[in-house]
């Protein structure tokens, strides 16, 4: 395969003006609570979504501008990648280099489960689920791609800084003053079972500690992508995408109710705006709509309720999920709609107080 070409994240910024002002930051930051230290801090849900993730270091490097720390993090899917490597305490440059250059059908797509799995570009292949599921049943296998590449590219450097996740006990450290304290979580699906599971806080059922699970274990088993990548599995369970029961757990650090949370919980969400609703012609649309629901239903139905106000919505429609041969012209179009999407909802569209409100705290707007 031939080797990608370095993708240079500051000249997209140049080109695009992806910057704020400092009277931008000072807008921003005046919508926002202080911790007792005097900096802003904030959770941060990541929606699944494949390459598309490459929006969220758009979107980060917004929120990294404007001077907002992330505090507890989760995710599914691509999702749960972003939040892990975020958890680990990696800056924005490095997510940049690390993620952004990414070298996917190289470095990730480099080991298929049989030679005899015949495809053209992953872009198409969840849109074409017939025609994989007829590779999968001639092969004998159940997925079309391992993970095992994946999970050593993301060992290779999450592994130096975040090998298993701390001791439930421990999460997060209850002597830490509530803004240093940390906390990952990823959402996986045990199909065996018929179970959403949240990592590491449901490990014991299958007989895990936590302190000696794998977090590049957990992301390779929230992001395969079913009939795609083979599944995983846990003390005999099959576990595929997170995001098959909730691909945006945006509920996932909700305050108990009459608790006022003491900052906000944002969610980074990769939208693909659908004009219309879907033609169903026949039993190959049906199947095709069917896992498009699934993935999305849910959790569109809890953000329709329980939105309020948080959630940065990225339109990444132009790409699909699993064009895993992305050009840098499509990273640049994903890292500029992360950013812009982010600039516009912090300046015009988010309000601490406000969204108090909308939780239904009695707080005055200023």
């Amino acid at each position: 395969m031939k080797a990608m070409q370095h993708w240079n994240i500051e000249a997209v910024r140049q080109q695009h003006n992806l910057y704020l002002s400092d009277s931008q930051i000072r807008a921003i930051q005046a919508k926002l609570p202080k911790a007792e230290d005097q900096k802003i801090y904030a959770d941060a849900v990541f929606e699944g979504g494949g390459v598309k993730g490459i929006a969220f270091l758009g979107a980060l490097r917004c929120f990294n501008d404007a001077g907002i720390q992330l505090r507890k993090v989760a995710g599914t899917s691509a999702g749960a990648l972003m939040a892990s490597v975020i958890a680990a305490g990696f800056t924005i440059d490095q997510l940049e280099e690390i993620v952004g250059n990414l070298d996917y059908m190289n470095d990730i797509l480099n080991q298929k489960t049989s030679p005899l799995i015949f495809n053209g570009s992953p872009a198409d292949d969840l849109q074409e689920p017939v025609w994989m599921i007829g590779n999968l049943v001639l092969t004998g296998q159940q997925g079309q791609y391992s993970t095992e590449p994946f999970k050593q590219w993301l060992s290779s450097f999450l592994d130096q800084r975040l090998a298993t996740f701390p001791p439930l006990s421990n999460q997060p450290a209850t002597d830490l003053p509530w803004y240093q304290q940390r906390l990952l979580k990823i959402v996986v699906s045990d199909i065996s079972e018929g179970e959403m599971r949240i990592l590491p806080d449901d490990l014991p059922q299958y007989q895990q500690i936590p302190e000696n699970f794998s977090v590049a274990e957990a992301v390779r088993l929230s992001m395969s992508i079913p009939l795609f990548f083979a599944p995983g599995q846990l003390n005999g369970r099959t576990i595929i995408d997170g995001g098959i029961l909730s691909n945006f757990p945006l509920w996932i650090y909700d305050a108990p109710p009459g608790r006022t949370p003491k900052c906000p919980t944002f969610g980074f969400q990769l939208t693909t705006h659908r004009a219309r609703p879907r033609r169903i012609k026949g039993a190959v649309d049906i199947l095709s709509s069917m896992f498009d629901t699934m993935l999305v239903a849910r959790d569109r139905y809890y953000q329709r309720t329980s939105d309020q106000g948080r959630v940065i919505g990225v339109d990444t429609a132009q790409v699909s999920a699993t064009k895993f041969d992305l050009t840098n012209d499509d990273k640049a179009y994903l890292y500029r709609q992360g950013y812009e999407s982010a600039r516009t909802f912090l300046l015009e569209e988010w309000d601490w107080q406000t969204h108090l409100q909308k939780r239904g705290y009695l707080v005055a707007v200023s």
